[in-house]
């Protein structure tokens, strides 16, 4: 199975009630942004109502502002990327994911990384970190690269960008803080761009 026929099953899925919903007419189930050539993976936590509207993750405000902050601190822009999430639908008012709506979708997140294979993998957020590496205390390990034994790849965690942790001028200096280690870890790695 490929990237696409994953793709659509997860658009197809509804082994919870929120998957096949509707926001505004638009279909709550949002795979990837299908970058296949990129070598570095982004893990966020669920889709918003932008990410519905338009059909790919990380495209609201949070997305866009990582997009600026990237391409600034660390001379990437978003094709470098590979962009998903650990729950592939929106939820009512943008809750959370419960454990179950993520145990649901964890099969995504597997079989979408066996196929990519990244040579990094970025955890934007608690909930990505844990489905990622298994561990809790985002604060404490945020800048780091921690090795997931599941998936056999490096991941580099950060908080999430959204504008809750940025909106302050320190949330948004300790996130270009983190932005910056991050380009230290690529330049030192050789991980960087497609």
């Amino acid at each position: 199975m490929g990237l696409e026929e994953l793709r659509e099953e997860c658009v197809a899925c509804r082994k919870c009630a929120i998957g096949g919903q509707l926001v505004d007419g638009n279909l709550t189930n949002v795979f990837s942004n299908m970058n296949v050539l990129a070598k570095i993976m982004v893990v966020g936590q669920n889709p918003g109502k932008d990410e519905v509207q338009q059909g790919e993750p990380f495209v609201g405000k949070s997305g866009q502002f990582w997009d600026k902050a990237v391409k600034e601190v660390v001379g990437l822009d978003r094709s470098a990327f590979y962009i998903s999430n650990i729950t592939r639908c929106f939820t009512p008012g943008n809750r959370k994911p419960g454990q179950k709506e993520m145990d649901n979708c964890r099969d995504f997140l597997d079989r979408e990384i066996e196929l990519l294979k990244p040579k990094l993998i970025i955890a934007l957020g608690a909930p990505a970190m844990k489905q990622l590496t298994g561990m809790s205390g985002i604060m404490k390990h945020r800048g780091e690269v921690i090795f997931s034994p599941r998936y056999g790849v490096n991941v580099f965690v950060i908080p999430h960008p959204s504008p809750y942790n940025t909106a302050s001028e320190s949330g948004k200096k300790a996130f270009l803080e983190d932005l910056h280690n991050l380009k230290v870890h690529l330049d030192d790695n050789g991980s960087q761009g497609s």
